[in-house]
């Protein structure tokens, strides 16, 4: 928001179209925090989601197979 003088300094007129300009200023401000807040709420949740499929994946006991399992590479 751009610097403006003091309210007090300016005419009746004047004081009330700056008040305006600072509410209509604070409302974008808000919407733009909101849908910002809303897009971050968003990927925390994929991100906790991703976080516990991983972490059921490590705490399957198949998930790795035994070494007598394992096939050594192709170039082996």
């Amino acid at each position: 928001m751009p610097d403006s003088p003091g309210l007090g300094d300016m005419p009746g007129e004047e004081r009330l179209i700056a008040l305006e300009e600072r509410i209509a200023w604070l409302e974008m401000l808000l919407h733009n925090q909101g849908a910002e807040i809303s897009a971050l709420t968003n990927r925390l949740d994929d991100a906790i989601r991703l976080l516990k499929y991983l972490s059921s994946k490590t705490a399957d006991p198949y998930a790795v197979r035994p070494q007598s399992e394992e096939e050594p590479p192709p170039h082996y």
